[in-house]
């Protein structure tokens, strides 16, 4: 340390460089910390998973899934398939001591936990769900239900299945970075599936919900199912309903372990899965990020090096050799380095909330702290100390002591090298901001664009309790005053209602149909504002149909006006026409889907979803009064209720953590660009003091002086472009690939991105030199 007095005496004297430079990579590497921990996280998902190299998930061309029954069917038919496994979702309430307890449930084959071999706490992992009526929890949801009390062995009731009481054989380890999502905290076997959802059961042999489950298949060593698939999806097309008919699903497909987390296909379940592209973006952010704030260390210290030459001379004639200077800058380096690192890792610890909900993704810097890690961490702290710190060791350690005295190394360093590295940071920022813009452009696109229907104060309730309850419910809020109307519907415009596909004949060819369809009360078109434009006043029910304009287009290439014939309901009339709107699936993309809705008696519907619409005045208010009411259906069970329009913003919250994402780090990449230009502008000036002295005492005026540095700035901004262009239209293509809304790019984003930047640097120029410009320029040559 007593070598380095001189460094930090220099420290001391140039707090503006300290404090730039500690600044700039510290915020840096607090983004740098968080996003590689997220992707070192995404890309070791079920990194411990035993044999994850030979499970693949079964798939068809739209989604992964299918039916428990067609298990044994397969592994009977194909012998490379050594076991398999099922799963699927519910969200059951259950009782411990009477008291409801809303959880996220899994439905599973009895192997699971030989299948996927999670870390068991307590129990035999052999006997874990060998009985239907086991249970299995996550350590959360055995504190959640019984305390700090040894779960092993307690009792609990589950509702949904008949209110058998289920025996605790074993709790497991939280699930952690894996595809098994891990909000689940209970498994129960899938014998109990006919009492949730018959259609997914075993008992259920016509298989009616065809992607009621998730399939996992494990093969033997050096085997590959996609090799048989032709054939697998033939001997699919002998008895399963969705291969047969017109056959819209002609693919089976299965899609390896590791390779379905980052793909495009979706599960009918839960699954974890990441799209692989925001992977790359962010890690491509975080570098430029990183980048930005090494060329701030890289310019700030060879703005530096004409300072401390004199220094480094004096070592020289003293008997300092060329290796040793070199050496003493990067230990300097890694000093400064360092400091940061130690900063920016706190500052990432205490980010790390707001990390976890913008980016979507589990992060834990420092439960991920391993010997591996710290060794990586002082791998990239030397990296960092040589890239930042190479080019100012090498410029004063292979100077001639002679330049020093005839000032051109002084030259030379203004000349080129400051100009070249504020030149590419210029361009990586006017880049980021490009980008950042363009993504903030098309979120804006999506969130505002027409619904086609309207609704206003609508506050939505989960469908519990029984129909009288519920009923009972709707007329008594209906009689508070603030309560507008009251609808029972299956399905609403954000959930989509429920699929159906309909194939219906035609004289010379069969068309499909894929319906979305909901069943509604007569509020629920005043509620909603659904316009009917064609009303031919047909009776309520039956199977009397209205249908979206896109829905009688589709129709009439076939040559259907009245009425048509579908495989789900028989003969069809249709009750009317109404307007096109958007459902959950078509906000994202261009595409209207076909709607059918049949408009029913409210007391003849077990409805989805409740709406209750109220009048402008005290929200809140009027949500705990209702809420207060809805008790009645509910009885012990837990509810909860939201506002229409929250669960819109919900929708688009990836989007709208994107888009936030986005804008932190193009704040940050400002703020290094801003301290790095306004430090090396002040640096620089001071460099051409000496000849702006020489121009002045030649007649040059100090609005010259000012005219000619601004010039030279505008230049060097000029110049930048040629590397922000490219980089520019590689980020937008990238943007376009992930939000897929619409592709018109707007001429006006990189306009506003290069006069953003251009204002930075030329109004730090401007005001950093406009006291340089007027000084006396006897003061800068007097020392000459």
């Amino acid at each position: 340390m007593k070598g380095l007095k001189t460094y930090f005496t220099f420290l001391e004297r140039n707090k503006l460089f300290t404090l730039v430079n500690v600044a700039g990579l510290s915020i840096s590497l607090m983004f740098v910390l968080l996003i590689a921990n997220m992707v070192m996280r995404q890309l070791t998902v079920d990194r411990d998973l035993p044999d994850a190299d030979r499970i693949s998930v079964f798939a068809n061309e739209y989604w992964a899934g299918g039916h428990y029954n067609l298990g044994d069917r397969l592994q009977s038919r194909y012998p490379e398939i050594e076991d398999w496994c099922a799963m699927s979702i519910s969200e059951p309430f259950v009782q411990v001591n009477d008291k409801p307890v809303q959880t996220m449930g899994a439905c599973v084959k009895k192997n699971f936990f030989e299948f996927f071999r999670f870390t068991l706490l307590e129990g035999n992992r052999k006997q874990l769900l060998t009985d239907n009526n086991s249970i299995v929890l996550t350590r959360s949801a055995a504190l959640r239900l019984f305390g700090t009390e040894k779960a092993l062995g307690k009792t609990l009731t589950v509702v949904p299945c008949n209110k058998e009481t289920f025996t605790v054989t074993g709790v497991i380890e939280d699930i952690d970075n894996s595809i098994i999502s891990s909000d689940i905290e209970i498994f129960i076997p899938f014998e109990n599936m006919k009492y949730i959802n018959w259609g997914c059961s075993i008992e259920c042999t016509h298989m009616n919900n065809a992607g009621g489950s998730v399939l996992f298949f494990r093969t033997a060593p050096g085997s590959d199912l996609n090799l048989k698939s032709d054939d697998v999806a033939s001997y699919l097309g002998e008895f399963f309903w969705i291969y047969q008919n017109s056959g819209t699903f002609k693919k089976a497909r299965f899609i390896p372990w590791h390779d379905f987390y980052f793909s495009e296909t979706p599960a009918v379940a839960p699954l974890n899965q990441y799209d692989f592209k925001l992977v790359v973006i962010f890690i491509t952010v975080g570098i430029l990020i990183l980048l930005m704030a090494v060329l701030n260390y890289i310019s700030m210290s060879v703005a530096q090096t004409s300072y401390r030459a004199k220094e480094m001379a004096t070592r020289r004639l003293l008997g300092s050799s060329k290796p040793s200077i070199f050496w003493r800058m990067i230990i300097e380096s890694f000093l400064l380095t360092f400091v940061s690192f130690v900063v920016g890792f706190l500052l990432a610890k205490a980010a790390e909330p707001t990390a976890i909900e913008l980016l979507h993704s589990k992060i834990d810097i420092t439960g991920d702290l391993n010997g591996v890690t710290i060794m990586v961490y002082i791998l990239f702290i030397a990296a960092l100390t040589l890239l930042s710190g190479f080019i100012p060791a090498t410029m004063l350690s292979n100077y001639n002591p002679m330049d020093v005295v005839k000032g051109t190394f002084r030259r030379k360093t203004k000349s080129v090298y400051l100009r070249t590295l504020n030149i590419v940071q210029s361009g990586l920022t006017i880049a980021l901001l490009t980008c950042s813009v363009y993504l903030s452009v098309q979120i804006y696109r999506i969130v505002h664009a027409p619904l086609g229907y309207e609704f206003g104060n609508v506050l939505s309730y989960p469908s519990i309790g029984s129909q009288k309850d519920l009923q009972l419910f709707r007329n008594e809020a209906k009689k508070l005053p603030f309560v507008k109307r009251v609808s029972f519907s299956c399905g609403i415009p954000l959930d989509g209602g429920s699929n159906n596909t309909t194939y219906i004949p035609s004289a010379d060819s069969t068309l499909e149909m894929s319906f979305q369809t909901f069943i509604v009360d007569s509020a629920f078109l005043d509620i909603y504002h659904i316009k009917i434009t064609d009303d031919r006043h047909t009776p309520m029910g039956r199977n009397n149909f209205f249908m979206s304009e896109k829905a009688m287009k589709t129709l009439a290439t076939i040559g259907v006006t009245d009425h048509f014939m579908s495989d789900n309901y028989g003969p069809v009339q249709i009750a009317g026409v109404f307007k096109d709107f958007r459902i959950r699936r078509d906000l994202i993309d261009h595409d209207i889907h076909p709607l059918q809705m049949q408009i029913q008696h409210p007391d003849s519907i077990y409805p989805w979803n409740v709406s209750v619409e109220v009048q402008d005045g005290d929200l809140n208010t009027y949500k705990k009064e209702l809420d207060q009411l809805y008790k009645i259906a509910a009885k012990d069970f837990s509810f909860e209720s939201e506002w229409y329009d929250k669960q819109i913003r919900n929708l688009y919250s990836d989007f709208s953590r994107m888009n936030s994402l986005m804008i932190i780090f193009t704040c940050a990449a400002l703020l290094i660009s801003l301290l790095g230009l306004t430090a090396m502008s002040i640096y620089f000036i001071a460099q051409r003091k000496r000849d702006m002295a020489v121009r002045k005492v030649f007649g040059s005026s100090s609005s010259g002086e000012m005219k000619r540095l601004m010039r030279f700035s505008l230049v060097s901004l000029l110049i930048s472009l040629v590397i922000a262009i490219p980089l520019m239209i590689f980020g937008v293509r990238q943007i376009d690939k992930i939000v897929t809304f619409d592709s018109t790019f707007p001429w006006w984003v990189p306009l506003v991105s290069i006069a953003t930047v251009s204002l930075i640097s030329l109004i730090s120029v401007f005001f950093i030199s406009l006291k340089a410009t007027r000084e006396n320029p006897v003061n800068n040559l007097k020392t000459e």
